[in-house]
């Protein structure tokens, strides 16, 4: 069996009209559209029908996702208002046991196979009615279908109509879909001193129609450019001319009002290379990433605040109880779990310890896929890096802030100026970053010198916008300037385990034709 890798043709297609209309309907437009190219051949007549009733069927799929996001869950016990052309996966020998449902008004049919992830019988996989995990692959977030099209109905057992076959494979709409996900454009309550904590919390937790004038929204500035795909579920705020999209296909999502971002200082205009799309609508993020301690191994999960070096293959981890080094773990997952903790991010940050907090201080390398979560925060230290194979993907999911590590000492004038005292200087994070109930953000970001650049190679995800640094008329004058460029690899799969927003839909991140057809 040989894939055939076919990312343009047929997917804009596939994936715009998955959200049309009904299956009828749906599948007979997607069929009769490629008519007017099809040559006069009989060969190429035949091949080109094939390949638009497969691609049908693939439409037929993503219209029943589109009603039931569960409907993959349901395995081959589906209904139709005609008949039922989901099956599950066929090894291709012996009679093919597969049921087809023909496109309204023409001779050609289409069957779609389930193509799960569990192995339960020698041999095959197979998928299992309300067991999604034997659809979707828990390191990936993916599940693939196997659409086949054929040209008209065999007239006996020995008869063979032209066919083809199109293995797709499915993501729900995802956080890391962008370079920059927001849920409020303003800064997290915890990042205020702590006599305005209160107040930002009832009044800044919101979006910008309805919270008050005297939040610490934040702009985007001149040098700020976002080589990627971009999603507020807010509006944005620009001083300058900041950049948003490499180029048009970088799909730049807004919400609010019209036209998505407000001047936040005189003469803003920014600029939009990629494709605006307003209003957007929002991605619902989720509270937790508990599941993530169940995905762990045994061994790779850790009470209380631990330090973890990565090293390439393996790491090394320090807790209260002493220093190990392991191999990085077989599931891609380790976990930092809560024993006692009730301390708050502190906006004065010191590191006094915290034994009893879910932190994890990480730095190094790493060699294969691996997501780190944490009950409380992750803390940066130092350069996180993906070792010398560039599809090798990293996550870092906190329940509440991932930071950046910056030591300061000598406060005065109120605690708004200090001194750099240690820390990484420029550093690089590969890694998708996901801070659930808080903000990606650098600590002590308001006093001490300008640190140099922050580099983010993946994405960048949070509830509340982190601040990284301060500037003076475009220039950084504390904290951070910003380098954030996306990994494409995200737009096909994600770390192992990675938390996804909550009812997300599905669409198709990839489709390849498979020789000879099954």
């Amino acid at each position: 069996m040989h894939l055939i890798h076919r990312c343009q043709q047929g997917f804009t297609t596939v994936t715009l009209m998955g959200v049309l209309l009904v299956g009828g309907l749906l599948v007979a437009a997607t069929f009769a559209a490629v008519q007017p190219d099809i040559a006069f051949t009989k060969k190429d007549e035949d091949s080109k029908q094939a390949y638009a009733a497969a691609e049908a069927g693939l439409n037929y799929y993503l219209n029943r996702l589109g009603q039931d996001n569960a409907y993959y869950t349901h395995c081959d016990q589906v209904t139709s208002p005609t008949q039922n052309a989901v099956n599950l996966e066929w090894a291709g020998t012996g009679a093919d046991p597969r049921r087809w449902l023909k496109i309204p008004g023409f001779q050609a049919e289409y069957s779609i196979e389930l193509l799960a992830v569990q192995t339960s019988t020698a041999g095959m996989e197979v998928c299992v009615p309300d067991q999604p995990a034997t659809m979707v692959d828990p390191k990936t977030g993916t599940f693939r279908i196997r659409s086949t099209g054929r040209v008209r109905t065999p007239n006996s057992a020995s008869d063979e109509p032209y066919k083809r076959s199109i293995v797709a494979t499915l993501r729900r709409k995802s956080f890391i879909d962008f370079l920059w996900f927001s849920d409020f454009e303003t800064a997290d309550p915890y990042a205020y001193p702590a006599d305005q904590q209160q107040w930002a919390a009832d009044n800044c937790s919101t979006y910008r129609a309805q919270r008050s004038s005297g939040c610490r929204d934040q702009n985007f500035i001149s040098v700020d450019s976002f080589d990627g795909p971009f999603k507020t579920n807010d509006s944005i705020s620009v001083c300058g001319t900041p950049t948003f999209g490499g180029d048009a296909d970088d799909i730049i999502e807004l919400n609010g009002a019209t036209p998505g971002w407000v001047s936040g200082c005189g003469g803003s205009s920014p600029t939009f290379n990629g494709t605006i799309k307003h209003p957007a609508g929002q991605l619902a993020m989720p509270t937790s990433n508990a599941e993530l301690a169940a995905a762990a191994d045994e061994g790779y999960v850790f009470d209380g605040e631990t330090t973890i070096l990565l090293n390439g293959s393996t790491m090394t981890v320090t807790t209260t109880s002493g220093t190990t080094t392991k191999p990085l773990p077989p599931s891609g997952v380790v976990y930092v779990k809560n024993t006692a903790c009730n301390v708050p991010y502190a906006f004065k940050q010191t590191y006094a310890p915290a034994p009893g907090c879910g932190n994890v201080y990480v730095s190094g390398t790493y060699n294969s896929d691996l997501t780190i979560g944490a009950d409380n925060d992750i803390i940066v230290t130092d350069d996180l890096k993906a070792g010398d194979n560039t599809t090798t993907l990293g996550g870092l999911i906190a329940n509440n802030f991932v930071r950046v590590y910056h030591p300061v000492d000598n406060w005065r004038n109120n605690n708004s100026n200090c001194d750099n005292d240690g820390g990484p200087g420029s550093i690089q994070i590969d890694a998708a970053i996901l801070a659930l109930n808080h903000s990606f953000l650098v600590d002590n970001y308001y006093c001490g010198s300008p640190l140099g650049t922050l580099t983010v190679n993946g994405a960048i995800a949070q509830k509340f916008r982190g601040t990284v640094g301060q500037h003076s008329g475009g220039t950084v004058v504390r904290g951070y300037g910003k380098d954030y460029n996306y990994n494409d690899q995200l737009r096909f799969r994600e770390p192992p385990y990675f938390v996804n927003p909550t009812e997300a839909p599905w669409r198709i991140v990839r489709q390849n034709e498979q020789v000879p057809a099954r």
